[in-house]
């Protein structure tokens, strides 16, 4: 039954093959071509430019100027908040073990958890990390 149906695949494959058109001629260049259509004709209508408006400028102006010395001179500043750096705090049962971390990236300030497994032996099948105590982090907390 293989051999048959191999033998009829093979056979129509051959025959597809054969009725294929042969390429007798290469395709035209650019240079034997003639421009199909003309150009595309201009739009009936014209806008005119919009002039540049003084509302829409985001430069500060005399008076946001005068505003901000004012305020620098009062004291009034905004703290600003470039702490980029990773903190990691550890969080504590009743009797002061670490039960877990939690670590916040300084670039995204979105904490995720790693559970600390000292109290429990150490994991040696395979596929586990036989040398640490220290579970996989919690990326993502589902809480409901």
């Amino acid at each position: 039954m293989q051999k048959i149906l191999l033998s009829a695949a093979l056979g129509l494959v051959f025959a597809m093959s054969t009725q294929a058109a042969p390429l007798d001629a290469p395709p035209p260049y650019a240079g034997d071509v003639a421009a199909q259509g003309a150009a595309a004709p201009q739009p009936t209508r014209r806008l005119e430019p919009k002039a540049p408006d003084a509302d829409m400028s985001i430069a500060p102006t005399e008076e946001d100027m005068e505003r901000a010395r004012e305020a620098r001179e009062r004291g009034d500043r905004a703290p600003r908040n470039n702490d980029k750096r990773t903190k990691i705090e550890a969080v504590r049962d009743p009797n002061n073990h670490v039960t877990e971390y939690v670590v916040t990236p300084g670039s995204t300030k979105i904490p995720y958890r790693i559970e600390n497994r000292a109290d429990r032996p150490i994991d040696t099948t395979p596929g586990k990390n036989p040398s640490g105590t220290l579970g996989t982090p919690k990326l993502i907390e589902f809480g409901w």
